[in-house]
């Protein structure tokens, strides 16, 4: 008996550190248990339609030399607290010849500002010659920040798929095709942001209590990608 009973405790020992290493190694296993992605899933929050108000005043640049297209996406967060969508576009427009970006994205809306054909400058050298990138705007409630975060996981997907790119998270090796500023930042520099870290982190903390994460938000992004 005693050796029978000391068979099944190696055994599930064995078998938990199976599990234990498994979920390390796949930081995805744990992002199935957000919060945020299970009250989107829950509430049936679907996603807002891409609108294009593309402005031509944007300076029109090629992708890197040798893909003539985008290599990825990038998503961004503001850091304004107290601007609306409209605003954001607006400054953006003024502001071009230091930074503007392909879109925005809010709780209720995706807008397509910029030729998703031609580089936008986001991130700074490498980045910009490589990706397609999106802002985020604030927003300030457990609703708002659900549905902002189903537009922002529908636009990424919708934008891989538009470019023929397969979803991959590039947050872990600096070598995929979903990107976070804060990714773009440790791994090719060109600029110092951590966006949307910090953003996704608070948010989530407040409306959900419990930190959201560019992980979590992966997850859906491949959902949607294999919807389409």
């Amino acid at each position: 008996m005693k050796n029978i009973r000391r068979y099944f405790f190696l055994a599930a020992v064995g078998f938990l550190g199976l599990v234990f290493a498994f979920t390390c190694s796949n930081p995805s296993v744990f992002a199935a248990t957000s919060k945020v992605n299970n009250y989107i899933s829950v509430n049936k929050i679907s996603h807002a339609n891409v609108t294009s108000a593309v402005w031509n005043g944007f300076p029109k640049y090629n992708y890197r030399h040798g893909y003539g297209k985008p290599e990825g996406v990038v998503i961004h967060e503001t850091g304004n607290p107290n601007s609306t969508i409209y605003n954001e576009i607006a400054y953006m427009k003024k502001d071009y010849q230091n930074a503007f970006v392909h879109s925005f994205v809010d709780a209720s809306r995706i807008i397509n500002i910029a030729n998703t054909n031609y580089l936008c400058w986001g991130v700074g050298y490498p980045g910009n010659a490589r990706f397609l990138q999106f802002e985020q705007v604030e927003v300030h409630s457990k609703s708002a920040f659900a549905h902002e975060v189903a537009n922002t996981a529908y636009y990424a997907a919708y934008l891989l798929k538009k470019y023929h790119l397969k979803p991959n998270d590039a947050a872990y090796d600096g070598k995929g095709t979903v990107w976070s500023h804060a990714a773009v930042a440790k791994f090719l520099g060109g600029s110092d942001h951590t966006d949307p870290v910090g953003y996704y982190a608070s948010c989530g903390s407040k409306y959900f209590g419990q930190a959201y994460t560019m992980s979590q938000l992966y997850q859906l992004i491949k959902a949607d990608y294999n919807k389409m």
